[in-house]
């Protein structure tokens, strides 16, 4: 959580919520928007603190914030249990505690994790506590995406979105959590999408060069090849993580058709060979320049709007192997224009 703490303290939802705060305006609900479900939880804890932060008093204040840590302090309660998704159990739970006083002070906040989980009856169970909830009672629900959420939560709770991280963001986190190159930072920066937890999965889950030589392997592949390709590499677990390293090679590979295109630097060298620098997976440099000369350039333009739709369709629960063959069979039509 420490090592996390400078980059959610960075976002302009936090400053937002700090503000609030400050100025005696909290209001009763907010729906914390995080797509990091590995650090959703880390979030929660960390914007829960500003409900209970007293800037005059910041001994007992950092009390109460390493008992929120702990999920500990009597005042802010945590649902669902740990490995467990919201139930109606837990919403009845909530509307029995919240009829309860605060045992330290004036406020008491219920923090739900993943609500984008919770079932629509365990949702309409905590609606009518939203909609009129005891006095001194507030509610911070985090979820991963909105879609699944009842429109009528969430028109009674105030949202706070954290979007993705740059990579320099993401990068200076890893190497705060990890002893890990800056380079190598740098790569699994690069491939998470701005997500730390994705690029904490990459980093420590010893998947990357298969996942990595899958990826390069569909951005080498012809349309015939293309089915048989996908219905292998689609079965993967890190979907996510596979359309990253794809926006990656891509991306180098757009540069390098761009340098070669520009033609030759002021200081005499190639625009190839200056374009190298910029590059994310210098490794595979040769492989990128012959994925360069493979593409046209209006095929690799239109190959990072192909692959944010890809995102967007498995956010909404599309099928992946599906949603890959029509990402790629885009890509490769372009080409053949």
């Amino acid at each position: 959580i420490r090592k996390m703490r400078r980059l959610l303290q960075s976002t302009r939802s936090y400053a937002l919520l700090k503000a609030e705060k400050e100025e005696n305006r909290l209001n009763h609900a907010y729906l914390l928007i995080f797509d990091d479900a590995r650090n959703l939880k880390t979030a929660l804890k960390e914007f829960a603190k500003i409900f209970f932060n007293e800037e005059r008093n910041p001994f007992a204040s950092e009390r109460i914030f390493e008992l929120i840590d702990a999920e500990t302090f009597s005042d802010c309660l945590f649902f669902p249990a740990e490995g467990k998704k919201f139930s109606v159990e837990d919403a009845e739970k909530i509307t029995e505690e919240s009829a309860l006083k605060p045992v330290e002070g004036n406020r008491k906040l219920f923090v739900v994790g993943d609500f984008a989980e919770a079932t629509v009856q365990a949702q309409n169970k905590l609606l009518k506590l939203l909609e009129e909830p005891p006095a001194g009672v507030c509610f911070l629900l985090g979820a991963t995406v909105t879609f699944p959420v009842l429109p009528t939560v969430l028109s009674r709770a105030e949202k706070l979105e954290i979007p993705a991280f740059s990579v320099k963001e993401v990068k200076a986190c890893l190497e705060r959590m990890y002893s890990v190159s800056a380079s190598d930072a740098a790569l699994y920066a690069a491939a998470s999408g701005g997500c730390v937890g994705e690029a904490q999965n990459i980093l420590e889950g010893g998947y990357y060069k298969a996942l990595t030589a899958d990826a390069f392997e569909l951005a080498e592949t012809d349309p015939f090849r293309l089915p048989a390709l996908v219905k292998r590499v689609g079965e993967t677990k890190y979907k996510k993580e596979l359309l990253s390293l794809l926006r990656l090679i891509f991306r180098d590979a757009l540069i390098l058709k761009t340098s070669k295109i520009n033609g030759v630097s002021d200081s005499g060298k190639t625009g190839k060979n200056r374009a190298e620098k910029y590059l994310m997976l210098k490794s595979e440099t040769e492989r990128l320049r012959a994925i360069s000369d493979y593409y046209r350039l209006n095929a690799l333009l239109s190959a990072q709007e192909a692959l944010s739709e890809a995102e967007k369709q498995i956010r909404f629960n599309g099928v992946f192997p599906q949603c890959l063959e029509i990402c790629m069979a885009k890509i490769l039509e372009q080409n053949d224009r």
